[in-house]
Parts: structure tokens; sequence; C-alpha cells
């Protein structure tokens, strides 16, 4: 299967300090990956790097075979929707904002279509919203304008999902929607990257998973290699249990 996503040797540091270590991975579609790790690990900074927001100051990165950095703007954005781990909100309607994902696809009279407010109508019933499409988001909780910022991603009807701490302020129920719906995006053939502080989620819902710490990869792999008593000891200095789910037979992170 053809990469849709690969890095070679990306070294990324923020004055003289490496946050990205000469780091290579290759993220292939119709996967769910997590990316895991201690605060600082370079994590966030690996997702702004795949989205185009940072550029690599050593090594390259490519999208289908093409450098990153050859896409223009408009043309990244029908391809990468990224939600940042703190995102803007306007003062717009939820409608409104969650319109905002189908704004590259725009003609040039720069209006929604038909099939535009179709799909903008979907993103926000899947995301469990549609009853909030005319109230301000200005007025909604952190988990409801979390949702908001998942519809608008949805909105834009890419193939690659970038998405850093997606079920922040979200309770249980929607944290576990979330993984859900990320994992049927995957399952439909989108390439989705979610960085992800709860290592049960990952071990429950992802298909591969990245470890990192001080910007170079640990490990790599599917979750029932990756989450050893060993490594979570290692990288998150907390000694865990060797469990297992009853049902899935997936690993259980307990303290």
């Amino acid at each position: 299967m053809v990469d849709k996503i690969r890095l070679v040797n990306v070294t990324y540091s923020y004055g003289k300090t490496p946050v990205i270590k000469s780091l290579s991975l290759q993220l292939k579609p119709s996967l769910f990956y997590g990316v895991v790790g201690p605060n600082g690990a370079g994590k966030s900074t690996l997702l702004k790097l795949m989205d185009s927001y940072l550029k690599p100051q050593e090594g390259a990165i490519f999208l289908d075979d093409r450098p990153l950095d050859s896409y223009n703007l408009r043309d990244l954005a029908r391809e990468i929707a990224m939600i940042p781990q703190h995102s803007h909100y306007f003062p717009f309607t939820v409608k409104e904002m969650v319109l905002l994902g189908r704004t590259p696809f725009y003609t040039r009279l720069g209006q929604p279509n038909e099939a535009d407010l179709e799909i903008v109508k979907e993103a926000m019933e899947v995301t469990e919203i549609g009853h909030l499409a005319n109230r301000l988001v200005s007025d909604l909780s952190g988990g409801e304008r979390q949702r908001v910022t998942l519809a608008r991603a949805f909105a834009q009807r890419t193939q690659v999902l970038l998405l850093d701490e997606p079920t922040t302020h979200l309770d249980l129920e929607h944290q576990v929607n979330t993984c859900r719906l990320l994992k049927a995006r995957s399952e439909e053939g989108v390439t989705c990257i979610a960085v992800l502080h709860d290592l049960n989620l990952v071990a429950g819902f992802c298909d591969y998973v990245f470890v990192l710490d001080q910007g170079a990869m640990v490990k790599k792999g599917v979750p029932e290699d990756v989450f050893t008593s060993e490594l979570i000891e290692e990288v998150f200095h907390v000694s865990v249990p060797k469990l297992h789910h009853p049902l899935t037979g997936r690993p259980v992170i307990v303290p």
C-alpha cells in the first residue's frame, strides 16, 4: 500500500532546543494512528509539521509521494484537515463555524452550494451538535465547542485528519464516540492521526501507535505490542500490571 504521508529524517528545533530529532515514519490510508508520549515529547510539533504549519529544518515530508511544501494552501486544505490543541472560535453560529470547513471547495463566488450544506448537516449530525446549529459558539460549553471543531474537520472531507487532543473537554460518552467516529473514518479510507493522552483510548481504538519521547521514536507498532508494562514505566514513569480487556484482548493501562 502506498504511503499517504511520509517523513524522512525530519528535524525541528525551537531556538537551540531540538523538539523533533531525525524522525522517519510512514502513514498509510485506512488506518487510525495514535501518537502518545509525555509532555514535551514533540507530539504537537509533529502534527504541525505534517500540516505544513511548520517547515522541517532538516529532512523532508511527502504527501502522496509529492513534497508537502509543493502544495499551495488551498490544495493542502483539500487534502488535510487539522484540529489544533487550542482552537480559535469566531463570533459565529455553530453552523457558520462548521461551514468554514467547506471554504477550500467554494467556487469563485465564494458561497456554499446545496452539496456543501448537506455535508455540513451530516457533519453536525454525526458529532451530535445538529440541535445547536443556530447557537453562538461563544455560548457553548468546552465539550460542545470541541465537537464543533471536530464537525468542521469532518465537513472538510479530506483524506487526512490530524487531531491534537480531540477528546479534550469531552465527557466519557463523547470521548468514546469521537474515537469511534475516527475509527469509522479510517475504515472509509481516511488516514487519521490523533495525539491522545488517554492510553486506554489509544489501546482500544487505534490500529497503530507511535510513542515519542524527547522528540525521538521510542517504539511503534500495534497497541498489543507497544503498550507493555516495561514501556509504560520507561516512558511515563508509572508502574502498571499486565492487563487485557476481557472482550477485545487489547491492553488495559491501569496504574
